[in-house]
C-alpha cells in the first residue's frame, strides 16, 4: 500500500477518506427508521416496508439476517474448515407461509452459488424465497 500511496503522492489521511466506506459495488450503509444499520439504502427502505406490514398485521414474526447454514464445517487432512453460511435479509410470515427475502442490487457470483445452495433446502422445509 505504501508504495501505491507514494506513486500516487497522497497521504494515508487522503487515501483513507476516499476509499473510507466505498463498497466494491457502490453501495452505502444506511440506517432504516428504527436506526438499524443495513448494507444498502435499498435494504434499509424495504426494512421500513416490511415493518409497516407487521405494524398492520399482514406479516409476523419479521427477523433481519437469519443465518443458513448450506454446509457444516467439517475437518480435511488436519485443518478445519468453517461452516459454509448463508445470510438472508429477513424472514417473515406471510399467510401461513415462510418467506426468506434478500434486497439485491448486483448479483455476485459467490451469491449465485449460494443461492443455488439455498434454494433446495428452503423447499424442503416448506419456505418461499424473494428477492427484491
Amino acid at each position: 500500500m505504501w508504495s501505491i500511496l507514494f506513486m500516487l503522492e497522497i497521504t494515508v489521511d487522503e487515501y483513507l477518506k476516499v476509499v473510507k466506506g466505498k463498497s466494491k459495488y457502490g453501495a452505502k450503509k444506511t440506517r432504516c427508521s428504527h436506526n438499524q444499520l443495513h448494507d444498502s439504502k435499498r435494504e434499509a427502505t424495504r426494512c421500513d416496508e416490511l415493518y409497516v406490514l407487521k405494524k398492520a398485521g399482514v406479516i409476523s414474526g419479521l427477523k433481519q439476517q437469519p443465518r443458513f447454514v448450506l454446509q457444516r464445517a467439517y475437518e480435511y487432512e488436519g485443518k478445519k474448515i468453517r461452516a459454509l453460511c448463508y445470510f438472508a435479509d429477513f424472514a417473515y410470515w406471510q399467510d401461513g407461509v415462510r418467506v426468506i427475502e434478500d434486497c439485491k442490487g448486483y448479483r455476485t457470483g459467490v451469491y449465485k452459488i449460494k443461492k443455488k445452495l439455498l434454494l433446495p433446502i428452503l423447499k424442503r422445509w416448506g419456505y418461499h424465497f424473494v428477492e427484491t
